[in-house]
Formats: structure tokens, sequence, C-alpha cells
């Protein structure tokens, strides 16, 4: 029942600020610095400290992430955000289960490892899926989880996209996962994503500016 009542809060948070006009915004020097420095310091995060996420941060986070832009404005997703521990549990056994056996990469590859965890530990994760009768929705469940690594991030938070675990959620065995976090049995996930105080400070990898070309 509290689940259901918070889960009633939050929408009617969310339509609330959906209803609002769409405001003319310019930024200031200093609100552009900071728009900028939060996209380019943004890092996949995989360790987490032992301490929740708030339900406020969370509002904010998914309220920025319904404002993502997508095709025709279909918003083809459905977001879950996942706290239970045993929930979280459930799906990590489910990866240990899937991955057996496999040649997995990335960290994905420690999974032998005693104590793994597929999300890294983070107490939070964040599945977002898609409509399968929209061809857009990938790319647009793309963007939502965008405002998502952004605005955490903005709220000093951190976060790290899972890709391993799409093919896991996604298998017929694991349909009662789905069930289980009320996804449509028209939708597939199209990612996962780890949310929490990051324990550690990465360092940015390499990017490669030549894979950039202006066409004049």
């Amino acid at each position: 029942m509290k689940k259901l009542v918070y889960l009633s809060c939050l929408a009617a948070f969310v339509l609330a600020g959906c209803k609002q006009s769409t405001p003319t915004t310019v930024y200031s020097k200093s609100q552009k610095d900071a728009i900028l420095d939060n996209i380019q310091t943004r890092r996949a995060v995989r360790k987490y400290k032992d301490k929740q996420v708030s339900k406020e941060q969370i509002d904010t986070i998914m309220k920025c992430a319904i404002f993502a832009p997508s095709a025709l404005n279909k918003q083809p997703w459905e977001i879950r955000v996942v706290r239970k521990p045993e929930i979280l549990q459930e799906i990590n056994n489910r990866f240990l289960k899937y991955a057996e056996g496999k040649d997995m990469k990335g960290s994905a590859a420690h999974y032998k490892e005693p104590g793994f965890s597929v999300f890294h530990g983070a107490p939070t994760l964040v599945v977002i899926a898609r409509d399968k009768s929209n061809d857009y929705s990938m790319m647009d469940c793309g963007s939502a989880m965008q405002n998502i690594l952004l605005s955490a991030h903005a709220l000093g938070l951190g976060t790290c996209p899972i890709g391993s675990l799409v093919p896991v959620f996604n298998l017929p065995e694991n349909k009662d996962v789905l069930e289980l976090l009320n996804i449509p049995k028209d939708y597939a996930v199209a990612i996962s994503l780890a949310l929490g105080y990051a324990d550690e400070q990465p360092t940015a990898p390499q990017r490669y500016p030549d894979r950039v070309k202006i066409i004049e």
C-alpha cells in the first residue's frame, strides 16, 4: 500500500510539472558553464556507498527523465525504480544464472567472484523498458537515460548504464521478473542503470574527436 501511495504521489508530482507552460530560458554565463561542466564531468561509477538515494532525489531525476525528447512525443517508455533489496538480489541471481559458462565482457567478466553484483552494489536500479511496436523507442529510451545520468550527476549522485542485464530481463523464463516490476507485455527492457552515492572518482577515458567531422 505504501508503494502504491508513493507511486501515486510521484505521478501527481510529475503530471503537475508536465502541465506547466514551456518556459523560455536565457542562461547566464555561469549557468551555461554549469551545464557544460555537468555533461563533461559525468562518469560511469562502479563502486557505491551503502547509502540509499532519497525519494525526493528520485522525484527530481524521474521528472527530468520524462522530459526527454521522443519521436512524435509518444514517450514510448516505462521506467521502474527498484530499491527493494530482495528484488535487487533476485535480479542479480538471474544474471549469475544467465552468465554461467559464458565469456562475459567488461565488469560482468568478474561474475564468478564472491559477492559479485552486476549493478556494482548500487542501492537503486533503474529499469527502462521500450514499446516494442514503436520503431523509435530505443532511441527515445536512450534520451530518457541520458537525462537520468545528467540529472543524477547534478544532484551529486553516481550512475552506470548496465547493458549486460538487458538480455537477462528479456529472456522468456524471466518474464516473472518483468511482471513483478509491472512492465507491460508489449514492452521490452531497453537499458538499466545503477544509481547511488559514488564511492570512487573515475578518471575520464580517452575520447576520439577525430570521429567528429564538420561538413561545410
